[in-house]
């Protein structure tokens, strides 16, 4: 590509034509690319005008070309400039649904065989995707496998006969941050006899305790079910609950943390409520080692590791899922009744109370994060189409979830399925 060469085109016409107006002596100028001219202070006005003309032409075409590839380095991090939005949508609205379906299958097959990820082998790839997309280097550390494998260490559990923890009429429900899990525990509290479980998936194990019994769960035969959504709403529901855990003490009235530390992450060079603070933020997910990645980030990664987790341990999958967080009091224990007819009690299948729903704080958006992602999202540029290639394992996994419309466009591009096949 000619597009590094012309802002050093334009600095040298610059700084050239400059010092030409007054030529006293023999200049002597260094380019960016360490290359030296020398001119002679008898060049005529006619040449000056000549360099001049370069300097402004060759600026003119920069920077609508920095504007589109987005980038911009300062102070040696890199951060999130405009993006070409409409070009980007032009291209999403012209994606033949057919077709679409066509090429997904292939990828489907390929990012989830068997419903399993495949994020040994693809994490790496869509991570290196995402970072083309984001005009970003590409890296030998990053937070992948964080991201595609981590399993919350907290379920819930019915068992038949309470005093036998290996029964075989057992149910167990499994979390996913972001996906209305303290809604489903609490009203499965209130449906029926249900318990905790602690949930183990390290060191390669994978164990159910059941805290209220003290003993191990049979999983292999157990009904096991798990509510998702959409994998980029879920993105951008848990980056709006990180900031506020994050930057509050008290998840109620809100109050700031006054910390000591800052943040190894650069996203915090930005203010509140901005945009690019968002975009900043997805730069340092693809690029920093997963040791400076916090906790809470676990809100928003991906909702295929408990798949992992489950098959590394018992070659099980879920025996179904619910594709939505929509109308959940309705939805679910409907669900329920068709998953997991013979294993529970009537009463887990009369729709949940609605009041009984639970709403974080983060949902009311005071200090304007969701927002502004929401604002980076719709835009429709780099930073949603990075968004897309990192979550396609979720919709080749959770294929009951309808893929976005902006997102078949980046599957259907050349680069991905070039890297997926």
């Amino acid at each position: 590509s000619l597009r590094p060469l012309i802002p050093r085109l334009g600095i040298v016409s610059y700084f050239a034509s400059s010092l030409l107006i007054s030529p006293t002596r023999q200049t002597v100028i260094t380019m960016i690319a360490s290359d030296e001219i020398t001119y002679n202070n008898k060049i005529g006005y006619l040449s000056r005008l000549v360099l001049v003309a370069a300097a402004v032409v060759s600026f003119s075409l920069y920077y609508p070309l920095r504007e589109f590839h987005g980038l911009v380095e300062q102070s040696g991090n890199v951060t999130v400039a405009n993006d070409n939005a409409a070009f980007y949508t032009q291209i999403s609205a012209t994606v033949d649904d057919d077709e679409f379906q066509r090429e997904w299958s292939k990828a489907k097959n390929k990012l989830c065989p068997s419903g399993l990820p495949s994020h040994k082998k693809f994490g790496p790839i869509l991570f290196d995707l995402a970072r083309d997309e984001m005009g970003l280097r590409k890296l030998h550390y990053s937070s992948i496998t964080k991201f595609f494998t981590f399993m919350p260490d907290r379920g819930s559990v019915y068992i038949m006969n309470s005093t036998d923890s290996s029964a075989s009429g057992s149910f167990l429900h499994m979390p996913i941050w972001k996906c209305a899990n303290n809604d489903v525990r609490k009203n499965l509290r209130i449906s029926f006899d249900v318990m905790d479980v602690s949930l183990d998936c390290r060191r390669g194990k994978f164990e159910c305790w059941v805290d209220a019994i003290g003993g191990m769960m049979n999983v292999t035969r157990a009904c096991i079910v798990a509510v998702v959504r959409d994998p980029i709403t879920h993105f951008l529901s848990g980056y709006n609950e990180y900031e506020i855990r994050l930057n509050t003490d008290d998840t109620v009235n809100l109050t700031l943390k006054k910390r000591s530390a800052p943040n190894p992450l650069n996203f915090e060079r930005f203010v509140f409520g901005d945009e690019k603070r968002f975009e900043q933020f997805i730069v340092d997910i693809l690029t920093s080692p997963g040791d400076v990645l916090e906790d809470n980030l676990s809100h928003m990664y991906s909702m295929t590791g408990i798949l992992t987790g489950l098959y590394k341990a018992y070659k099980r999958n879920l025996d179904a899922y619910l594709p939505s967080i929509d109308d959940l009091e309705n939805t679910y224990p409907s669900f329920l009744k068709l998953t997991c007819p013979h294993v529970l009690p009537e009463s887990a299948f009369e729709p949940w109370d609605k009041e009984e729903r639970q709403h974080h704080v983060s949902e009311a958006d005071a200090l304007g994060f969701r927002s502004a992602a929401n604002s980076v999202w719709a835009r429709g540029g780099r930073a949603s189409r990075a968004l897309c290639v990192i979550h396609a394992m979720d919709y080749a996994c959770y294929d009951k979830v309808p893929v976005d419309d902006f997102c078949k466009g980046v599957y259907m591009s050349e680069a991905f399925t070039q890297a997926i096949s």
